[in-house]
């Protein structure tokens, strides 16, 4: 199970491509009544994969009527994001949660459907928020319009979990959590050295630094930046702190004082106005490259040049697919109503050769795509 995929896993997920490739995709209900239908709606999308399988009597099949007995799983529907994928092919499966809704599609081709899910992947936001205070962390995900919380094997964690007590009586509390997640390899212990306040200094610099290293790995071969919410205080010890990774920018709040709904309020709002700066930011960049030849808003040059491992960054607009053949031997791509869709072609192709992916913002989304190259 992969929890808001990165760009890294999604290229991952590429090497099992083997054969027939089924992708299911589906928003799902995280409250109310209606997440009694996120199996129903599961199941048909299931067996809307199956019959397209026994057409071609496909040796996947076992594997999808495996699948289907999911819908009975409660324990896996009741713990549901904004929405699902699911990736199956010879031997592999890989269930996906999303921080948004992905559209419903069902897909059995060669090749995975990655075009709803890549750009979110790639950091399209590219912020991860970190609300900080002295006591704890927690880290969140937003697309400027929904804000999730990430909630994993590491976060939300607070103090008192990474740092020793130094207090004989407590010390002997945290004495059997040497590593976390029980068998890790990471000590989470730390000790202060000295009197009063030097000791509540030492710790708050060994707090953060390990909050710090968390989020980098977080970070890690993806093209986000963070973000924080925190005091101008706790902003300051943890930019002094936390080496392994940098501050972008702060709002400066508590966390702790806000609501969780407040809290995911001021993270969504400030996610939606970086995210108009970024669109203007890589319109002007498009707008530059195609003037200087060194990019396309021509579906055909651009997947051509996503076979030859040109693209930087691809640009997603319309959700319509292009269907056609693409023969990368001989560096030609064609329309064919029995091809694949090409855009989730050069999607995989930018993937493989390391580019990323974003949504064309505005007039130019009226594209299907558009390209900045890398020469």
């Amino acid at each position: 199970m992969i929890a808001f995929p990165t760009k890294t896993q999604l290229t991952e997920l590429l090497t099992h491509e083997k054969g027939d490739c089924v992708s299911i995709l589906m928003g799902t209900y995280q409250a109310g009544r209606d997440t009694n239908q996120n199996p129903i709606r599961f199941k048909n999308l299931v067996h809307q994969a199956i019959g397209e399988l026994k057409k071609k009597d496909s040796p996947l099949l076992p594997q999808l009527e495996e699948l289907a007995k999911l819908e009975h799983d409660s324990t896996f529907w009741q713990n549901q994001t904004a929405g699902l994928a699911i990736y199956v092919s010879e031997g592999f499966e890989e269930r996906v949660l999303l921080s948004h809704d992905p559209g419903e599609t069902v897909s059995v081709s060669l090749e995975f459907n990655l075009r709803p899910i890549a750009s979110v992947a790639c950091g399209e936001t590219n912020l991860m928020t970190l609300a900080l205070s002295w006591e704890r962390a927690r880290l969140f995900r937003s697309d400027g319009h929904t804000t999730l919380e990430i909630e994993d094997d590491i976060f939300p964690l607070t103090m008192d979990e990474l740092v020793t007590a130094r207090d004989p009586e407590k010390q002997l509390q945290y004495s059997s959590h040497e590593t976390l997640g029980g068998g890790g390899s990471e000590t989470v212990m730390y000790h202060g050295h000295g009197n009063g306040e030097d000791k509540i200094e030492a710790d708050r610099r060994a707090y953060l630094s390990r909050v710090g290293e968390y989020v980098a790995k977080r970070l890690y071969n993806t093209d986000q930046q963070l973000v924080a919410v925190a005091t101008e205080e706790v902003a300051g010890h943890f930019d002094a702190a936390a080496e392994a990774v940098e501050l972008t920018q702060c709002i400066h709040v508590s966390p702790d004082g806000l609501s969780d709904s407040q809290l995911k309020a001021r993270i969504t709002a400030f996610t939606k106005e970086h995210n108009q700066h970024n669109d203007d930011v890589i319109s002007e960049r498009l707008g530059s490259a195609i003037a200087d030849k060194q990019g396309s808003d021509d579906w055909k040059q651009v997947v051509l040049a996503a076979v030859e491992g040109r693209v930087d960054t691809l640009l997603l607009g319309q959700d319509q697919p292009i269907v056609g053949c693409c023969d990368e031997t001989n560096h030609q791509v064609s329309l064919d109503e029995d091809g694949n869709d090409l855009v989730n072609t050069a999607v995989r192709l930018t993937l493989k050769s390391g580019g990323t992916v974003r949504r064309l913002q505005g007039n130019s989304s009226k594209q299907p795509m558009a390209a900045i190259f890398r020469y």
